[in-house]
């Protein structure tokens, strides 16, 4: 009996179990992959946001050295820098390599690092510099180990850090309070003056700057405005700065300084009152004392203009949520203020008709009126 060979039981088609089995291998393999990618992808992304600090560090050991003074001569090595700042070669070494990786510093085949257009901000002689406000934040930076700390307790994170408030602080660590004064004239610059666009103070004659700080808004007003008297107006030991700032502009000639507590009082005879970035730093009982004084020395016929952070409702920005903990912290029970929580205030302190423009920048202006 001859063996006949069978016939298939299935042509082609005899071939689609085997097709199956690999498109499910394939889709197997395909779905594995993409969970250790979206894995190592929320592992990369936790440990990025995790060593945050790290990066912020190293921003501020690279002001506080100077490195970017240093190289604005010219490009160097880490060696030569290690010898000129008088610091370990082997860790500067290493700092020098993160930079170039973050944009700060580039680097050549030889070793020679030089500074980016980015990295030229953290020069202490540019017209653009915000080494100060690295300087400033990364020292106020420790009170946000005690962020746990004011979510817990509603307490101020950091009075717990330093043992003091903030403004004690700076009144008794004169470097601390050099840079913090920095940082409020380089954010100035960066956040407020572009906005001025947005005011008209052709029909205004005398502006006073309430919590001014060191001058530098109240500068560049006289500046823009040739027709403009102002008001400068801060605690003595903060506006005592503000003499070289004035007289470097040429305008100190239209610029009355004066010392003083805006809880007591503040000085009459503006058209208009200006607070930029004050509120902020005050519970509502203080912030509100300080709007009650600017209501008692006003005209019937002048203007308020507060110049500060306001947090939308929706939509806020990772940015805008950062500074409002920050607030938190140095606060202990209070965050950045929304539109309605300003209004409720202003409408406290004897205010009329306040109402919101939006610069489309980091700070926004809220105007009021008397009556």
């Amino acid at each position: 009996m001859s063996l006949q060979p069978k016939s298939p039981s299935h042509s082609v088609s005899g071939h689609f179990p085997p097709v199956i089995k690999k498109s499910h291998f394939w889709n197997r393999l395909r779905q594995r992959v993409s969970m250790l990618y979206h894995y190592l992808l929320g592992h990369y992304r936790l440990h990025k946001m995790l060593y945050g600090f790290a990066l912020s560090q190293a921003l501020y050991v690279t002001a506080k050295l100077g490195v970017a003074d240093h190289l604005s001569q010219g490009s160097k090595t880490c060696e030569e820098l290690a010898a000129s700042l008088s610091v370990n070669v082997n860790g500067l070494c290493h700092l020098m390599r993160l930079l170039s990786k973050t944009g700060i510093v580039s680097v050549d085949k030889k070793g020679h690092y030089k500074l980016t257009a980015l990295g030229s901000r953290l020069r202490s002689d540019m017209p653009n510099s915000l080494r100060g406000t690295v300087l400033s934040i990364a020292e106020i930076y420790p009170a946000w180990g005690n962020l746990l700390y004011s979510l817990q307790t509603g307490k101020v994170g950091f009075d717990k850090t330093f043992q003091m408030g903030l403004y004690d602080y700076l009144s008794q660590n004169a470097e601390a309070n050099t840079h913090f004064n920095q940082c409020m004239e380089e954010t100035t610059r960066e956040w407020i003056i572009p906005s001025l666009a947005l005011c008209d103070l052709s029909n205004i004659k005398t502006v006073v700057d309430v919590g001014g700080n060191t001058g530098m808004l109240t500068t560049m007003i006289l500046k823009k405005y040739p027709h403009l008297e102002t008001i400068l107006y801060d605690q003595a030991h903060v506006v005592n700065e503000a003499e070289k700032i004035l007289e470097a502009a040429q305008v100190a000639n239209r610029c009355q300084v004066i010392g003083g507590d805006f809880f007591e009082s503040i000085p009459a005879g503006g058209d208009l009152y200006i607070i930029s970035r004050v509120l902020l730093n005050w519970d509502d009982v203080h912030a509100l004392q300080i709007l009650k004084n600017c209501h008692a020395a006003m005209g019937p016929s002048a203007k308020l203009l507060i110049m500060d952070f306001v947090l939308p409702n929706q939509g806020a920005s990772a940015y805008e949520l950062i500074s409002s903990l920050q607030i938190l912290i140095l606060s202990g029970s209070r965050l950045m203020r929304t539109e309605e929580e300003y209004y409720d205030m202003l409408f406290k302190a004897g205010f009329h008709a306040p109402h919101l423009i939006k610069t489309g920048g980091m700070i926004s202006f809220i105007e009021a009126a008397v009556e």
